[in-house]
């Protein structure tokens, strides 16, 4: 009898943490992006020191070289507040991004531990 995964935790099923809402608002604004946590931070492992790992999943990414994509997100970083805060940031087109998250990698991990974390936005009242 294998092993059996621990079940997720009620907490990560909704994204609280106003830094990474306001920011995965500002990606989709600007790009039409989804976001996702995965990390120490979807674990629920993260020190106060610990960065956030986040990926961003659009379309519009597909025009730049993908070592180019994260750069000037760095600005909206720090327009939701992140200055000083580290950011380990992957951007995706929808395809790479299946591609990922079905693969051995980290991102096909993470999902499979249950720690790949849309992030939601409230739309304004």
């Amino acid at each position: 009898m294998g092993a059996q995964a621990a079940p997720a935790p009620a907490a990560k099923s909704a994204i609280r943490d106003p830094l990474v809402v306001e920011f995965a608002r500002l990606l989709r604004e600007r790009y039409g992006a989804r976001v996702y946590l995965f990390g120490s931070r979807a674990r629920g492992a993260a020190r106060p020191d610990s960065d956030y790992d986040l990926v961003a999943v659009a379309e519009a990414f597909g025009a730049q070289p993908r070592f180019e994509r994260a750069l000037d997100r760095r600005k909206l970083w720090r327009q939701a507040g992140g200055w000083g805060i580290g950011l380990d940031l992957h951007c995706y087109t929808p395809s790479e991004f299946r591609r990922q998250v079905q693969g051995l990698g980290y991102l096909g991990q993470s999902k499979a531990r249950g720690e790949l974390i849309p992030v939601r936005i409230r739309k304004a009242d």
